[in-house]
């Protein structure tokens, strides 16, 4: 493959211009950007946020169109999350897009262009919108099942706001049937730039019912995609009740699977993630990685935490024993979720945090030989690649 969009973007600067960007996501991430429905307005054609999963965009109506991501210099993609009250806000001036705080610019930036194959419609006839979308600048990226039946059982991820999200926005398909996501991988393929997959199944209460349905899928898509077969990037599950049908996920190309665990330790992860340990169990998940890590090697799997819900050494002790196991760690940054179970309760972490979560992650990542196998024009929530690089 030539060089990556990432790889491109982060020639056209300086290393000091990069450091910069990567500070300035830690602050957005960290506190958001306070609404401006003028300015919105105002922007060139952008990829709008759609609320295929989640929703962190306080004050939003439905229908109104924001920005999804911003991408500042050198390649460095982050997510747009709405919150009132902060003191960062996107300005539209003479210079173009800018990222400011109190008044004083602090990097330089550009709206995403909104995805071509958004455009088209599958072979039956449902617009690509209600599908798919990229999770960042070239990553395509859909639910499989864009609900949770954890909500079912008063059970959901604490953090998670995907049930009402679906049901305040209905901005896409629950139920994507695999002819229809094989379709509409083609079409971004024609119409786009794809570098990276990355799909997730939702939350079933039975979980071999979840692994089928992702088996389906990939036998669907997998032609469609430009690697030959292979899945290039990130396939999110929870693992079937026989730990040998994972083998499956081997034989048919999926580069990285996870079974992502969210929080730690065992108490942290049974608090906030009660479905989850009820329905498959924290020993499950971890066997479930030992399968993952003979099959593959180590380095290969992806376990993704929410970073904030616990203390900063909670974290850092989960992000070691992963890697001690094999299994390359990762994390978004919490951001309060509209209509969650956790709501605007508890605030996304502090810049210190951030930082040095991500620091602890990248002595990690040099010590074991792992590398964030996403680039920074996809990571939109986290920091990974720019630790990897020294950045922070």
């Amino acid at each position: 493959m030539n060089q990556s969009f990432a790889q491109e973007e982060s020639r056209r600067v300086d290393f000091a211009t990069r450091r910069n960007s990567a500070l300035t996501k830690v602050k957005l991430l960290a506190h958001g950007v306070r609404d401006d429905i003028q300015m919105f307005g105002e922007l060139p054609l952008f990829k709008e946020e759609h609320y295929a999963y989640d929703n962190g965009n306080w004050g939003v109506e439905p229908g109104r169109l924001v920005p999804s991501e911003i991408l500042l210099p050198g390649g460095i993609v982050c997510k747009v999350h709405i919150r009132p009250l902060s003191q960062l806000s996107l300005r539209w001036t003479k210079n173009g897009l800018e990222v400011e705080q109190n008044g004083e610019v602090l990097s330089e930036a550009s709206v995403l262009p909104r995805p071509r194959f958004w455009d088209y419609s599958t072979q039956t006839g449902t617009p690509t919108k209600r599908l798919a979308h990229f999770y960042g600048a070239t990553c395509i990226n859909f639910n499989i099942y864009s609900g949770c039946q954890f909500y079912d059982v008063k059970k959901p991820c604490q953090f998670c706001s995907v049930q009402p999200t679906q049901e305040l926005h209905r901005g896409v398909v629950i139920r994507k049937s695999p002819r229809d996501l094989a379709d509409t991988c083609a079409l971004a393929v024609q119409h786009d730039r794809v570098e990276w997959f990355l799909a997730t199944g939702g939350s079933y209460l039975n979980r071999d019912a979840e692994f089928d349905a992702h088996i389906k899928v990939i036998q669907e898509v997998r032609e469609h995609l430009p690697w030959k077969g292979r899945l290039r990037g990130n396939l999110s599950l929870m693992p079937p009740k026989n730990l040998s049908r994972l083998d499956d996920l081997y034989r048919l190309g999926v580069d990285h699977p996870s079974f992502n665990l969210e929080a730690w330790p065992r108490g942290a992860f049974e608090r906030i993630c009660p479905g989850k340990a009820e329905y498959v169990g924290f020993d499950h998940i971890m066997a479930a990685y030992d399968r993952v890590v003979e099959l593959y090697g180590p380095g290969r799997a992806w376990c993704n935490f929410v970073a904030g819900l616990v203390p900063l050494q909670d974290q850092m002790d989960g992000f070691t024993a992963m890697a001690e196991r094999g299994v390359i760690p990762g994390a978004n940054i919490y951001h309060p979720d509209v209509n969650s179970p956790l709501g605007d309760s508890i605030s996304s972490p502090s810049e210190d945090y951030i930082i040095r979560l991500y620091r602890h992650a990248a002595e990690l990542y040099h010590r074991f030989g792992y590398k964030p196998f996403f680039d920074s024009a996809v990571l939109r929530n986290s920091l990974a690649n720019e630790a990897y690089e020294d950045l922070l």
